[in-house]
Order: C-alpha cells, then structure tokens, then sequence
C-alpha cells in the first residue's frame, strides 16, 4: 500500500518577519516596566541603606552620649586607636562601623605594633567596599583608583592607597549664617561636623524636625571615578564634602538629581527622581526636589525654633 507523503510545514520569510516584529514590540513595552521595578526595588535598599545608618547613630549616641564625630578634615582616615571622639580623625562612616556588624573592619589594625603597620592598615579599609553606603541605582559598587595617588596631596595618618570605595550618603552639616566653611566650621548648625558632638539634648527642633543624613548629589561622569572634588576622598575620609553636604538658603544648596555635565559638591540628591533623608527620630523620608527652599534650610538646622509640618515635605 503506498504511503501518502505528509508536505513539510514551516514559515514563510514574512511570517518570520511578523513574529519579529511582534517580540520587539512586546520587548519594547515590557522594558519601562522592568526598569520601573527595578527602581523602585532599588529605592527600598536605598531607604534601607538610610534606615540601618540612622539607627546605627542612634546606638552609637546611647552608647557615647553623642552623635557620630565627623572627623579631623579630608586629609584624615579612620584610626581604631583613636576612640569615638574629636579626638578620631575618621568620619562619621568609620564611626559607625561597629553598630552596622562592621567591628572587625573598624578595628583592622588596632593591635599592630608599629605607625608603619597600622598606616598599612588604614590604607586596606579605604579599598573595602560597603553595601550599606552604596546607593545600587548608581551601580558603582566597586573601589575606584585614586586618581590623586600622584599628587601632592595624601592622607595624614594611613599609606596612601591605590583604590578608595565611597558612600552615596551625606551628614547634615546644616547652614551657616557666614556661608560653609569647610575646614573650620565648629559654628555650623547641622549634626555632624568638624569640631562638634552633638547629642541629642542640643537638637531644640525636636528629632523628628531635623536632618541626620541623606543621599548626596553626584556628577553621573564620575560615579566611579575620582575626578570630582566631591567624590575623590571615598568614606572613611574626615570632615570633607564627600561625607557630608550643606542646607544653606542659597541656590547652589538646592537638593537636584544628578545630571551629566553639572559638577556640585554642596547638595543632597541622588540618582533617583526623588532624593530620601533619615531624620534624626530614626525614620526616612521620600523628599521632592521642589522642596521649598525655606523648608529645607529649616530640616538642616538642629535649633532655629522653626517647627516643620510634615506637610511641608
């Protein structure tokens, strides 16, 4: 019996097409919805970042009886010897370390013999990378070169080292009647700043009126470079304006998204269309960047007798 012969079926060169054009269509609607979630998703670690270091000041000021100290300047590293004090070069990320399960790298160093050992020390903390510092729409959470490893300058107390990681979260050094002084700004009226331990009691506003910390604005170009006077220090600097940002009533203060091309080392901000600050009661807000300027100046000032509404931001 002879057998029938089954016609071999397949596409056609324009059923091909069609099918193409349709995976691209649906690939083209699907990306904004995924880019859309993965924001989101990485705004909640961002809030989480600021959650998990507001409540670390929180048990470094039970603990000490003072807010984190800022550090002696931006030639200055974290110095375990050095205790919690004003007296402790490292800034207010260093200071924090052991109250984010972070000891062991705070103290790196600390039982070494010799300056030399313990310079060397210092110099390996800078290269080490913290998830919580790391804000992850960036996506830089690497250790950049030190690009200033030629220069003259240097830090005072550790080796000089070859890649530094960073932090995308600033103190509040709040305002200065004068205008920001940054090496020498014991007058400022903010929470943490060179040549001051604030503790709670000093915050007249109330806790939940005033700043702790907040994402910081940062030139795109340099997410992982060290080409900015605002990023070329990493976190365990001192007082600098890579640890720490300003609220003064003046423009070039205005919290901004970052943007491609615009330099600034004065601002809070962040890569999202939204920036978060941690007040000092320990919770974290989502802010505007069309926060009104008075307002703003009024969080980043522990005692000016200006009570913000909730509403106000």
């Amino acid at each position: 019996m002879q057998k029938t012969v089954q016609p071999i079926r397949a596409f056609t060169l324009i059923e091909l097409l069609v099918v193409i054009a349709i995976i691209g269509v649906l690939i083209g609607l699907l990306l904004p919805a995924v880019q859309k979630v993965r924001e989101a998703a990485n705004r909640l670690t961002c809030k989480n970042n600021l959650k998990q270091m507001a409540l670390a000041c929180h048990l470094h000021e039970s603990t000490f009886n003072h807010l984190p100290a800022a550090g002696t300047g931006y030639r200055s590293s974290g110095d375990p010897t050095k205790g919690f004090g004003l007296s402790q070069p490292g800034g207010w990320h260093y200071n924090i370390l052991p109250f984010i399960e972070q000891t062991s790298l705070h103290d790196l160093g600390i039982n070494e013999s010799t300056d030399a050992l313990r310079r060397a020390a210092g110099k390996l903390i800078c290269g080490v990378v913290i998830k919580t510092f790391i804000c992850p729409s960036r996506g830089n959470a690497v250790p950049y070169q030190n690009k200033l490893l030629n220069s003259i300058y240097g830090f005072n107390n550790i080796d000089r080292p070859e890649n530094i990681a960073r932090s995308d979260y600033a103190a509040n050094a709040g305002n200065n009647v004068t205008g920001l002084t940054q090496y020498n700004s014991t007058n400022q009226t903010g929470i943490i700043y060179q040549g001051t331990l604030v503790r709670y009691g000093m915050i007249s506003d109330g806790l939940s009126n005033t700043y702790l910390i907040g994402e910081r604005y940062l030139n795109p170009d340099y997410y992982i470079d060290s080409a900015s006077s605002g990023n070329d220090q990493g976190w365990t600097s001192g007082h600098d304006f890579d640890v720490f940002r300003a609220t003064d009533n003046n423009p070039i203060y205005a919290p901004r998204q970052d943007k491609a091309g615009v330099e600034s080392r004065e601002q809070f901000g962040s890569a999202h269309d939204m920036f978060h600050m941690a007040l000092c009661d320990g919770s974290v807000k989502v802010m505007s960047y069309s926060i009104n300027p008075q307002v703003h100046y009024n969080l980043g000032n522990r005692g000016d007798g200006q009570v913000v509404s909730g509403s106000d931001f």
